[in-house]
C-alpha cells in the first residue's frame, strides 16, 4: 500500500524555498497545467502562516537518482499552489492587501516582502509544515491515481482540473490548442465570455472539449463522465485531430465574421449556451451549402422576437427559449436548441 510507505517530515518554509531555489523541488506540470489561485487567495494563505494558523500537507514524489551526479529531485504532486504562492511573495511579486486580510490593521497589512518587519518575516521563515515524500518506485500511473483521489476527497479540484492531471494525451492538447484560438481569446477578452474565476477553473477548455466532442460523436450530455470517455478514447490516437482543428477554425472565423457585422449578434451568441447552439448550427447549415452571410438577417430577427417576451411568438422560439433555461448542457436541450435554431434559419 503507498500510504504505508510514504514517509512523513516536517520541514520549515525556510528550507522548502531552498528545494525550490537549488530545483531539488520542482513543479510537474502535468499534473496541473495552471496555477489556479487569485490573489486573494494568495494574500490569505500568507496571513495563515503570520498568525501561525496550520495548512494542508504537501505531497512530493522522489524521481530517480541521477546515476551521474547521485542528486536526487522531488516533483511537487499536491500543493504547486501554496508552493508557488510562497515562493512569490518572499520574492516580492505582490504585497499583502488589507481588504483580502481578516486584520486589516495588522503591521503586515498592505506591505511587500521587502517591509515586513524581522520578525514577520522570521515567522514565514520558520513556519513548520507537513511533507509526505513519496518513493520513486511508485509509478506515475500511482502518482495520478493518488492525486485525482486526494482532490476527489477534498473537493479542490473540477472535473477539468482533474482531467489535466490524469490525461496528458491528444485530445487534452488540441483542446488546449482550441481554448487558445486567437478569435476565441478575442471574444473573451470583448464580450467576458469567461469570468476570471471560470477561466482560472479551465472552463474555457471544458467548453473547447465540447466542441470538438461534437465533431467526433455529435451533439452529447457535458457531464464528467461522458468528457472523460472521449479524453480516454482519443487520448493516444486521434486520427481527426487536424480536421477538426480546421473544422473549428472556420467556424470560428464565420461566427467572427457575424459579429464584426452586427453587435447585436455578438451581444447575444457570446453566452456559452448560445455559442456552442450557434457553432453547431453553422456547421450543420454548412454542410447544406447554406450561405453564412444569408443567416445574419434571420438571427437579428430571432434574437429581436426572443427579447421581445411575447407569449404569441414563434413556438421554434418558445422552444429555443426553454431549452435554454434548463439543463442547459444535456443532449437534450442542446439539441432543442440547434433544431429550433436551424428551422428558424431555413425558414
Amino acid at each position: 500500500m503507498i500510504n504505508e510507505r510514504i514517509q512523513t517530515t516536517r520541514p520549515t518554509i525556510s528550507n522548502l524555498v531552498s528545494e525550490l531555489r537549488s530545483e531539488s523541488y520542482f513543479v510537474d506540470n502535468s499534473f496541473q497545467r495552471r496555477l489556479v489561485w487569485v490573489e486573494k487567495q494568495k494574500v490569505r494563505l500568507i496571513e495563515t502562516i503570520l498568525i501561525g494558523y496550520p495548512m494542508p500537507e504537501f505531497y512530493i514524489w522522489q524521481q530517480a537518482v541521477d546515476s551521474e551526479t547521485g542528486k536526487q529531485q522531488h516533483s511537487i504532486v499536491d500543493g504547486q499552489q501554496r508552493m508557488s504562492t510562497i515562493v512569490q511573495f518572499v520574492g516580492g511579486e505582490w504585497c499583502l492587501k488589507s481588504n483580502f486580510l481578516d486584520d486589516k490593521d495588522a503591521d503586515y497589512s498592505g506591505k511587500y516582502w521587502t517591509e515586513l518587519s524581522k520578525e514577520d518575516k522570521d515567522k514565514i521563515w520558520n513556519y513548520v509544515v507537513n511533507v509526505r515524500t513519496i518513493p520513486s518506485d511508485v509509478n506515475r500511473d500511482g502518482i495520478t491515481m493518488l492525486f485525482k483521489r486526494l482532490n476527489e476527497t477534498d473537493k479542490s479540484l473540477n472535473p477539468q482540473e482533474i482531467r489535466n492531471a490524469e490525461f496528458n494525451g491528444l485530445f487534452l492538447q488540441v483542446s488546449e490548442e482550441v481554448a487558445n484560438n486567437k478569435i476565441l481569446q478575442s471574444w473573451d477578452k470583448k464580450w467576458n465570455l469567461f469570468s476570471e474565476n471560470e477561466r482560472r477553473r479551465m472552463a474555457d477548455i471544458t467548453f473547447a472539449s465540447s466542441l470538438l466532442i461534437y465533431h467526433r460523436s455529435g451533439i452529447s450530455n457535458d457531464t464528467p463522465a461522458n468528457i472523460n470517455k472521449m479524453y480516454d478514447l482519443y487520448n493516444d490516437i486521434y486520427e481527426k485531430k487536424d480536421v477538426d482543428l480546421r473544422v473549428t477554425n472556420e467556424i470560428f472565423n464565420d461566427i467572427d465574421f457575424m459579429f464584426s457585422e452586427s453587435d447585436e449578434i455578438a451581444s447575444f451568441f457570446t453566452s456559452i449556451v448560445h455559442l456552442y447552439t450557434l457553432f453547431v448550427t453553422i456547421d450543420y447549415l454548412k454542410h447544406q451549402k447554406f450561405d453564412v452571410k444569408v443567416m445574419i438577417p434571420k438571427l437579428l430577427n430571432f434574437i429581436e422576437l426572443y427579447k421581445s417576451g411575447n407569449t404569441d411568438i414563434s413556438p421554434l422560439i418558445v422552444d429555443y427559449k426553454s431549452a435554454s433555461q434548463e439543463s442547459t448542457r444535456s443532449k437534450k436541450s442542446r439539441e432543442k436548441r440547434v433544431e429550433s435554431l436551424v428551422d428558424w434559419i431555413t425558414l
